[in-house]
């Protein structure tokens, strides 16, 4: 478990950001600092934030290397499609061969 000291202005930041901020994600994470500055142990955070002890853990990193500004980065992981490298030549085709029906549109017989 990783020991932080809280000062008062940073819970009353994380107290004012875990319900304010815009992105759920960004509230949950000052939830989860927020919990930490009240002194409950990194099993029970995630235990009431419904996420793993690993995300908590990490959590508490950003938030000692880069504070409040670390916390309010929005990063996913969005792995690219293998279809990507082809997207070019999917759009030509159904430039020139438009599905003419739902059903042609959603089926699996339709090749490229």
């Amino acid at each position: 478990m990783i020991k932080l000291e809280f000062t008062d202005e940073d819970k009353k930041l994380l107290s004012y950001w875990r319900f304010n901020h815009l992105h759920p994600r960004i509230q949950l994470k000052m939830e989860v600092l927020w919990l930490k500055s009240q002194k409950l142990s990194d099993q029970k955070i995630a235990k009431l934030a419904g996420i793993s002890a690993n995300t908590v853990t990490k959590y508490i990193r950003d938030y000692q290397e880069g504070g409040m500004d670390k916390l309010k980065e929005i990063k996913f992981n969005r792995p690219e499609s293998e279809l990507k490298k082809h997207q070019k030549t999917i759009e030509e085709y159904f430039e020139l061969n438009p599905p003419a029906t739902i059903n042609e549109a959603s089926s699996a017989e339709v090749c490229v």
